[in-house]
Order: C-alpha cells, then sequence, then structure tokens
C-alpha cells in the first residue's frame, strides 16, 4: 500500500514493507532541474522531521523527479540576495544549514536515491544522508555552476563524506565527478544502471528492515559523536558566515544577474576576491 502527500514543492510517499513503513520525500520540481529555493527548503525541513517523528517510519528515502536530482540553489534567490542585507543572508544561510543537519542527524536511516545530477546544496543533501545509491551516468559537483558560489554550508558534510584533501581540490577546481570516481571517494556507496536503482534501493530497505531501530539509532549516534572533530559546532556557524558574506558581499552585488536574465542562467558570477571579502 502506498499513501502520498503533495506539497508544491514535494511529494511524501509511504510505502509498506511487510510490517514496516518506509517515507519516501520527492523533490518534485522537475522543471527547473529541482532548483532549491527558500519554500523548498522548508518542505524538506519539515517533511524529514515529521518522518522522523513518526513511528511507524522506519526508513526514508530522498529522491527526486525528473533528469536532475538537483541542480543547486535557484539562481532567482541569489539574486535577491544581492540586495540583501547581511541579516537576510545570515538567516538564508542558516536555513541552508539546518537542511543539512536534519538529515544528517535524522534517527532514522536515510538513503539518498540519485537518478540525476547533483550540484551545490544538492550535493550536500547526498553527503548528509547516511547511504546513497547512484545511477552510473550521474555527475556531482560540489560548487553552483550557475552561480559561482563557494561552496560554504555543505562544506562540513562533504568534508566528513570524502575527506579534507579532496574537498581541497574539489571545491576550489568545480571539476564534475562521475558516479564512479564519488563512490571512490565515498560519496556515494553504490553505484548501479538507471533500470536497476529502484531493485537495489528495495534491496537496501530490506536489509535495514532486519536491523533494530532502537539498534540502529543508538549506532547513528555513536558514529556522529565520534567523526565530528572538536569545535564542528563552531566550524559550522564559521560556514554560515562565510556563506551569508558571500551572498551579501558588494563583489556579488556588481555581478549579480540582471532581473531581465532567467533564473535558471547558465552564466558564471566570478567573485574577484571573495576570500578578502570573508575575513
Amino acid at each position: 500500500m502506498t499513501a502520498r502527500v503533495n506539497s508544491p514543492c514535494i511529494d511524501i510517499e509511504m510505502k509498506n514493507h511487510g510490517l514496516s513503513r518506509v517515507g519516501w520525500i520527492w523533490i518534485n520540481r522537475p522543471i527547473d532541474g529541482n532548483a532549491i529555493d527558500r519554500s523548498m527548503v522548508q518542505e524538506i525541513i519539515r517533511a524529514v522531521a515529521s518522518l522522523n517523528k513518526n513511528p511507524e517510519v522506519r526508513v526514508i528515502v530522498l529522491a527526486a523527479r525528473g533528469e536532475s536530482f538537483s541542480c543547486g540553489i535557484e539562481s532567482g534567490w541569489l539574486h535577491a540576495q544581492a540586495s540583501a542585507s547581511m541579516n537576510d543572508a545570515l538567516d538564508d544561510a542558516r536555513k541552508l544549514a539546518q537542511l543539512l543537519q536534519v538529515l544528517a542527524e535524522c534517527e532514522k536511516p536515510t538513503i539518498a536515491r540519485v537518478q540525476g545530477n547533483a550540484v551545490g546544496i544538492g550535493a550536500g543533501m547526498i553527503a548528509a544522508c547516511d547511504i546513497c545509491i547512484a545511477a552510473d551516468h550521474v555527475r556531482f559537483t560540489m560548487v553552483d555552476d550557475n552561480l559561482g558560489m563557494a561552496p560554504a554550508v555543505i562544506t562540513p558534510h562533504l568534508v566528513r563524506a570524502i575527506g579534507a584533501r579532496q574537498c581541497q581540490r574539489y571545491f576550489q577546481t568545480n571539476e564534475q565527478l562521475t558516479a564512479a570516481r564519488a563512490a571512490e571517494l565515498g560519496l556515494v556507496h553504490e553505484v548501479v544502471a538507471p533500470e536497476a536503482l529502484d531493485k537495489h534501493i528495495t534491496a537496501l530497505i530490506a536489509s535495514l528492515l532486519l536491523g533494530d531501530a532502537q539498534a540502529q539509532q543508538a549506532s547513528s549516534k555513536l558514529i556522529r559523536a565520534i567523526a565530528v572533530a572538536p569545535g564542528a559546532a563552531d566550524m559550522t556557524a564559521d560556514a554560515v558566515r562565510v556563506g551569508a558574506r558571500l551572498r551579501a558581499g558588494p563583489s556579488l552585488r556588481a555581478r549579480a544577474l540582471p532581473a531581465e536574465r532567467p533564473l535558471l542562467s547558465v552564466h558564471r558570477i566570478v567573485l574577484d576576491g571573495w576570500m578578502q571579502e570573508a575575513d
């Protein structure tokens, strides 16, 4: 049996697996590549929190409709931030950080089902999930190509997923990771053919449901406690501040997308001297 709850940005699908239930959160704006804006951030946060509190739900799957998992932050959101105050920019950066935090600290096992390319915050959401299964054609990019933004709020999650050394390279070069390379680095657990994606997700869910829910929850908490470095909370706060300064900085204002350009413009925004502005 399957039950659905629809919202403007996402679909929540409840599936029965024997006596257990699995909550599927579908990012559902394929017309613009599942770009993430304020409303979608809040919808996903609420969905994860609701499923996490539901005692009937054992596993949560984060998935997406269409050809892209997520093309990153909606450029219209960035355009608005170009004229925003520092306080407003900080508020938006905190919302993005909260989105990743609720995924990373969810008490239920979380699976990212990646059927299409993931950019910026899309890659961050995947890193924040416990497990990732990706189709073999998928490409990952750490920096939002069409925004030219440094990957501030996703940094703590990507560092935990692939390590600081690899982040040093891919955050600065903006190279795409193939699914196979992402698996080598640890961002992806398994790479499968697109037509086999749901079969592998179903098998993974079956394996998770064999475990004890309380033991899984305790294991996740223990792993997080061991993996999180001293001062991690301060580092996350610093990442939020850097992201806000980039969004509200004078260089970004000078080079913001003109209002007449489409929101999904592929033009890059070059942030000359961003490091000095973030100091």
